[in-house]
């Protein structure tokens, strides 16, 4: 069993994951006895983590949980722009060794935070009287209550064109995504699973999956902005931009953006990139080691984010 007093530090604890993660830890995990919330500066993903680390070693913390993504797998396929993830594990679906992924920026700071975190399992504290455990999940793209870029910001796109959600990248590939509260769930398993059985899990990846269906994100975006009695907030247009298109169109805005010093919500092109990549992961990793299956259903899942992306706050 978990000690019964167990404090909780949750960086990042006021965002969109972390929300869910510090609701889980009230609700669900009796042993935790405090919940600190750290959310100083956001973006900091490589230095951030270097210094979490360090304090950890310094201050004798035994576990330490990394949120990763999958986006760090996201290598090019064929040399091209998309990436094609058909039902691969951990050892198969593997980070480029030179930083290389069809998503830049964001995911190669994510890519660098990850590996400095498995590389510190099993360093020793300061003091020499134990070790520091460590764990990297990558969940999927997430959705939910709280969500205040993804879905969020297809609804913009569709309101600023009369509702329409203009289909883009080709006829599109096919991802998966995850209810934000599975994926808070399966932090608290990680947490729980280095402390009683550290040797099986700690200095490994692990995807994080739930039983939605995978589909292309709009069309996703179509369903979970949808209501009984009122049509969808994001509606798909019949006809697409072809993939190369939508591409120099993406490298055109980006330039753009760049000499006029705007700040863009997404790199147009890794938008254009993730649409039109086939991803689907397996999470028998994360089920073996972990011991998680998703604890909110697929109704469940549909039912809160609906409720969400189709209120007024959204």
């Amino acid at each position: 069993m978990t000690s019964p007093w167990e404090v909780v530090l949750v960086t990042g604890g006021s965002g969109f994951l972390g929300q869910h993660i510090v609701k889980l830890l009230q609700e669900q995990d009796y042993a935790v006895k405090e919940i600190r919330v750290l959310d100083l500066q956001p973006y900091v993903n490589k230095l951030g983590t270097q210094v979490v680390i360090s304090l950890c070693v310094e201050q004798s913390v035994s576990r330490l949980v990394f949120c990763s993504s999958i986006e760090v797998t996201l290598t090019p396929y064929l040399r091209g722009t998309f990436s094609v993830i058909v039902n691969q594990t951990e050892s198969k679906a593997l980070p480029p060794d030179d930083d290389f992924l069809v998503i830049p920026g964001y995911a190669v700071s994510k890519l660098r935070a990850e590996r400095l975190v498995l590389a510190a399992d099993g360093r020793r504290h300061v003091n020499g009287t134990g070790h520091l455990r460590t764990v990297a999940l990558r969940p999927t793209l997430l959705y939910g209550e709280q969500d205040p870029r993804l879905i969020p910001a297809l609804i913009r796109f569709a309101e600023a064109n009369a509702g329409r959600l203009i289909k883009f990248a080709g006829a599109g590939g096919k991802q998966q995504v995850t209810y934000v509260g599975n994926a808070a769930w399966a932090h608290l398993r990680a947490k729980d699973v280095l402390l009683l059985r550290p040797s099986g899990v700690g200095g490994l990846p692990v995807f994080i999956t739930d039983d939605t269906p995978a589909c292309d994100l709009l069309h996703f975006a179509q369903r979970v902005t949808s209501s009984v009695d009122a049509p969808p907030r994001c509606l798909l247009t019949r006809w697409y931009v072809p993939s190369l298109l939508a591409y120099l169109v993406a490298f055109i805005l980006e330039l753009i953006a760049s000499l006029l010093r705007l700040r863009l919500p997404f790199p147009p092109r890794a938008v254009v990139s993730y649409l039109g990549s086939i991803l689907y992961y397996n999470r028998l990793r994360a089920a073996i080691l972990l011991e998680y299956s998703p604890i909110f259903t697929l109704d469940e899942s549909n039912r809160l984010a609906r409720k969400y992306y189709t209120s007024d706050i959204v």
